[in-house]
């Protein structure tokens, strides 16, 4: 089984190159089954990432980012913090050998660095990334930070991740030129990994699974001094912070952001029934918020208890940015609704070629991982295996 995770790939970047710069995923596509998966809330790596390793929505795994961290009372970025069972967890339980290659969030989770029979190792591209599943899937020593390390035999799941096109995206937007062009690049290593799968003989034993964690979205302008002058004209005290700061004494609305997302927390007067209906009311007459989250509907989201009262999603061209901070080029941004949609490929050995899923989610990726392998899922997912788009002996 390969798993292949390329953070930061919308949709739309597989429509537009799929069949002209990327063969090798193309080829896996044209074999099996492509579709688009809904993601966890917030659409923001490490959360969703956790949901791709566990099968569970943030309020199961807890993990999340840009909140205010309860336990400190401060603004928080992104964590590793996963308190569900890994896929990996689960497999390494039911005697399974496994290699991750750059797929951080089962390390020290189901992976460990040095140990052959789950190994984690860290590459510093995609490319030493691609080196690592090479080499375990032809018998050959993997090189890790302590030297070299023999696998007892062939992993049963090699996880390898890439971060640059998520990067590209934050600095330079969507429209960018580089993601194509690294897109390819990408995909040439993937072209790798299918050729040792080939030489190997495992072909027709072989599964890829091909996702990401979420899209991205450009943005230009910032809606920071809208939202916060708005609260303020209401008749609020209201601050936004960033990692490690603490809110002022007085603060009554609290924003944190990621940046197409505001987290919103209510203290003193704005958290009492008449003030929490003013907040919202103000919320909901702003037309740069694309959309105002209740913390009923958060719930029904499944999204963490830590994410707050409201969470506001930003209509683009507009992200909760420092002003300061532009200069009139698109950047690019995630974590709203309209990023939380990702790319999902199955193919290979016990999937259907042309089958089409029914409301795939990225919280059904573990399940399905599981189910293709022969194994139970993760003691907490939420999600399910896509046994429509799976043969019937794959289904056990």
């Amino acid at each position: 089984m390969i798993l292949v995770d390329w953070d930061g790939v919308a949709p739309s970047y597989l429509d537009r190159h799929l069949a002209g710069r990327m063969p090798a995923l193309h080829a896996l596509a044209e074999r099996g089954v492509r579709t688009v998966a809904s993601c966890t809330y917030k659409a923001v790596s490490n959360p969703n990432r956790a949901g791709l390793a566990t099968g569970a929505r943030p309020a199961v795994h807890r993990n999340t980012a840009y909140v205010l961290d309860p336990g400190t009372g401060k603004a928080r970025g992104q964590s590793r913090t996963v308190r569900a069972e890994t896929l990996f967890q689960a497999l390494r339980r039911q005697g399974r050998t496994l290699l991750s290659a750059g797929w951080y969030i089962v390390e020290g989770k189901g992976a460990d660095r040095g140990d052959p029979e789950a190994l984690y190792v860290q590459g510093d591209s995609w490319e030493e990334n691609v080196d690592a599943a090479v080499a375990a899937l032809l018998g050959e020593p993997v090189d890790a930070d302590g030297g070299p390390v023999r696998l007892p035999r062939v992993p049963d799941l090699i996880a390898a991740y890439a971060a640059d096109v998520d990067a590209i995206g934050h600095r330079e937007g969507p429209s960018s030129p580089r993601i194509p062009a690294r897109l390819a690049e990408l995909d040439a290593g993937l072209g790798r990994i299918a050729a040792a799968v080939r030489r190997a003989g495992l072909e027709r034993r072989a599964s890829f699974v091909f996702v990401s964690d979420h899209g991205m979205t450009g943005y230009t302008e910032s809606l920071e001094p809208a939202v916060l002058g708005a609260l303020s004209d209401a008749g609020f005290s209201a601050q936004r912070l960033h990692s490690g700061q603490a809110p002022d004494p007085g603060t009554e609305v609290v924003l944190t952001a990621s940046p197409r997302t505001a987290n919103v927390y209510l203290r003193g007067a704005a958290a009492q029934p008449a003030g929490r209906e003013r907040v919202e009311r103000v919320l909901r007459g702003l037309d740069l918020l694309e959309r105002v989250h209740d913390r009923a509907e958060l719930d029904a989201l499944g999204a963490a208890p830590d994410e707050g009262d409201f969470a506001v999603d930003a209509r683009p061209p507009y992200a909760f940015i420092d002003p300061a901070a532009l200069d009139g080029a698109e950047r690019g941004g995630h974590a709203s609704l309209r990023e939380a949609a990702a790319p999902l490929l199955l193919s290979g050995a016990g999937v259907v070629q042309g089958a089409r899923p029914r409301g795939p989610r990225t919280i059904d990726v573990a399940p399905t991982v599981a189910r293709l392998l022969g194994a139970a899922p993760p003691a907490d997912a939420e999600g399910r295996a896509l046994d429509e788009v799976l043969r019937p002996d794959s289904r056990a």
